[in-house]
């Protein structure tokens, strides 16, 4: 449904992995365990990141962190020009001059979403903010992406007035879109009005079903089956039915809605981090940054044996 030609030229396709970051008992990031996950997706044959997206929980890092973890993980064997990072603030001299340093270290692609202070702003002022962003970042060769976080904070998202404007002043930095409503309607009315401009990615896997085929998504859910998620923007479920000892076969578009379910109500980072700490047969994976919420007993329990039903698979 997106348009392959756009997310080709500017080498934003497949699938983009919303990475969970591990931490250690003081809530510092883990960078040595951040570095064996990254390697341990490489393996299996998926090596674009998003880092400090949502899963990432980006808005509870410093700018300083943040640099730290990118630049481990490029000296551990990360190819900077297969991440994607996550930057916000209100003032767009800090972002600015974190995507310089950034860029410094080679990374090329930025997801930036608009201030979530003081809402609602002006059509004139979203525009300002990162028409100034990207003056003030004086880089060549890098790519913008706009995060819309729709939902609660819709507020802030650009409306596309404000992305048509920028696009047409910026037109080798804008390049795309990712968008984190869960809704789909959302997603299509982006790929309606930007479709030949922007690559548009959108991060709810349920609705990647309707929208394939598709040649690009940011997932969560790729920490834990990206190859149930590349199947399912392939628009290939036949062919790639899962097989769970006890069960029927599953289609991917299936083993997505079943995860969904499970996750439910919960905070959605605290339990795939959850899911993830039994993978790795390590607890620490279970710690959560705050403000971000922690799961309680009775959801760790619930949720524990629910993962069990669900067997996920190696091959997932």
């Amino acid at each position: 449904m997106a348009n392959e030609n756009i997310s080709g030229s500017i080498g934003f396709h497949g699938v983009w992995v919303d990475v969970l970051v591990p931490l250690q008992s003081d809530f510092s990031i883990d960078e040595g365990r951040l570095a064996s996950h990254l390697r341990n997706l490489s393996a299996k044959g998926f090596e674009n990141f998003l880092m400090f997206g949502h899963a990432g929980e980006g808005t509870s890092f410093s700018a300083d962190e943040k640099l730290a973890a990118v630049t481990h993980v490029i000296e551990a064997g990360v190819e900077a020009n297969n991440l994607l990072l996550g930057v916000n603030s209100s003032s767009y001299t800090d972002v600015a001059q974190f995507i310089r340093k950034a860029c410094a270290k080679g990374v090329r692609r930025f997801l930036v979403s608009a201030p979530l202070y003081d809402q609602p702003y002006s059509h004139i002022g979203l525009f300002d903010y990162f028409d100034q962003l990207i003056k003030q970042a004086n880089q060549s060769n890098w790519q913008l992406f706009i995060h819309q976080l729709g939902g609660k904070n819709q507020a802030s998202d650009l409306p596309e007035v404000t992305l048509a404007d920028l696009k047409k002043a910026h037109p080798q930095i804008l390049v795309g879109i990712v968008d984190q409503d869960i809704h789909v309607n959302h997603t299509v009315e982006l790929i309606r009005a930007f479709d030949t401009e922007l690559a548009i990615a959108s991060c709810h896997e349920p609705n990647l079903t309707i929208l394939s085929p598709t040649n690009v998504c940011v997932s969560a859910l790729a920490n834990v089956m990206p190859n149930i998620i590349k199947h399912v923007i392939a628009n290939d479920f036949v062919n790639n039915a899962t097989k769970v000892p006890g069960m029927k076969v599953a289609k991917p578009d299936d083993r997505v809605t079943e995860l969904m379910t499970i996750l439910g109500n919960y905070p959605q980072v605290a339990a795939l981090k959850l899911m993830l700490s039994q993978h790795y047969r390590m607890e620490s994976w279970e710690h959560v940054r705050p403000p971000q919420s922690a799961l309680t007993k009775e959801a760790k329990t619930a949720l524990l044996a629910a993962f069990k039903t669900f067997n996920l698979q190696a091959t997932e």
